[in-house]
């Protein structure tokens, strides 16, 4: 079975090793491999995760690895790059060919190959480009068809979760003929300004974010 295959099935059923906390400790459980492990620290779970990836990545068996924690190991790893997908709250010093990346900022969840998520990435390291079948990617910071008030030169945009940093873009489209700009760059919002102020009767425009 294909890793494309397998990222259609249902959500509990695809991840083959698991990184969580019980306790106050984090554990590593692998219903594939029937393996579970308390760890002394967030590098013992990496450490273990990697050797029970590794396993699986020598009998050429592809694999989900799910980080339902974040984790902040000291040392660099590095998941198989033929076998092993990561997803979750990978830390960004754990590497691997196809990584899903969901950071913890609320209003995420991954099903049936949908990704919904308040800030998402999808990466790979390297030169490496990843490809994504049968994937729908939904952006929670977006704006559609936000009014505009007649004579306006300006419009405040508060978002609805705060992002962990303010290097993002923002692009805008107006739906009247004006250019536009962004300043007040925070992370809870921004402000579009135009240079030409709406028409009467007001107008409208969309907006998105991306990192």
């Amino acid at each position: 079975m294909s890793f494309v295959e397998r990222i259609q099935l249902p959500f509990q059923s695809f991840f083959d090793i698991i990184i969580d906390s019980i306790g106050g400790s984090k554990v590593v459980i692998s219903p594939r491999l029937n393996a579970f492990h308390v760890a002394t620290s967030d590098d013992d779970a990496i450490s273990y995760a990697l050797n029970l990836s590794n396993q699986l990545a020598s009998a050429s068996i592809y694999h989900i690895v799910l980080f339902k924690v974040p984790l902040s190991p000291a040392n660099t790893y590095s998941f198989n790059d033929f076998y092993a997908a990561l997803i979750g709250n990978v830390p960004g010093n754990v590497s691997g060919a196809f990584v899903i990346q969901i950071n913890p900022y609320g209003g995420q969840n991954i099903k049936g190959g949908i990704i919904a998520g308040a800030v998402f990435s999808i990466s790979s390291p390297g030169a490496n480009i990843p490809n994504a079948w049968n994937l729908i990617v939904v952006n929670y910071f977006k704006g559609n068809n936000v009014a505009v008030a007649a004579g306006a030169t300006s419009l405040a945009v508060t978002l609805s979760l705060t992002l962990p940093t303010t290097n993002y873009a923002v692009y805008v489209t107006p739906q009247w003929n004006t250019s536009v700009w962004i300043t007040g760059k925070t992370t809870t919002g921004f402000t579009i300004n135009f240079g030409t102020a709406a028409p009467t009767g007001g107008s409208a425009l969309d907006w998105v974010i991306f990192f």
